[in-house]
């Protein structure tokens, strides 16, 4: 996103677990209007709603703030082929007992070479109340290929992992992505490998 540039993004997600899994599926829909501070750091206001199975109930989960760094300059005559990005989040729960907070860490590597470009995304995600602490890492992996103008096909591979907890799930599958003009869109479905059935998402935005 360019100096002073805005834009408001989506973000849809689906958990759907094995039909013995405990904490069953999940449908996660996350807005945030994001701002551009300088030409290498984006500020970002999300709020997230979530839909459980176990409850049959959707509700609003958190609000919080994102700071997101790329490390290398986005000028088109500059930039290098391998753009390395921080993204650090703060984010206060509202279900439960109110007094719970999510931390989040990223750090992202991205590679464009001619119509492929590829990323690598280690995630990590805290929940931290004063009774208990609780973390996961949720590492991901895509490539995708410019197919026509606008267009881009392409696969990858993501997963949750807890840390101090024996639960986990991985997913692999395909990934679409357009844009036009102002406006983007991308699309990835997971299929189950390990404990989950499949994990659908899907994300656009636009720029104003």
């Amino acid at each position: 996103m360019p100096e002073r540039g805005a834009e408001i993004s989506t973000f849809v997600s689906e958990e759907n677990r094995e039909a013995d899994a405990m904490n069953g599926s999940e449908s996660n829909w996350w807005v945030a209007p994001q701002i551009g501070i300088t030409d290498q750091l984006e500020l970002g206001m999300p709020v997230q709603f979530q839909w459980q199975s176990a409850t049959s109930s959707t509700s609003f989960v958190d609000f919080g703030a994102e700071l997101r760094y790329r490390l290398v300059t986005q000028d088109p005559v500059d930039r290098p082929d391998f753009a390395p990005l921080v993204r650090v989040g703060l984010f206060r729960q509202v279900t439960g007992t109110r007094d719970e907070w999510q931390p989040e860490l990223d750090l992202v590597g991205s590679y464009q070479t001619g119509r492929v470009h590829a990323v690598v995304d280690l995630g990590l995600v805290g929940s931290l109340n004063a009774d208990h602490h609780h973390f996961d890492a949720r590492p991901g992996i895509g490539i995708s290929i410019e197919a026509v103008d606008d267009l881009r096909v392409g696969a990858e591979v993501f997963s949750q992992i807890s840390i101090d907890q024996d639960a986990m799930w991985f997913a692999a599958g395909p990934n679409v992505a357009w844009s036009h003009g102002r406006t983007w869109i991308s699309a990835a479905y997971g299929i189950g490998l390990y404990h989950i059935r499949d994990a659908p998402k899907l994300n656009w935005g636009i720029a104003f």
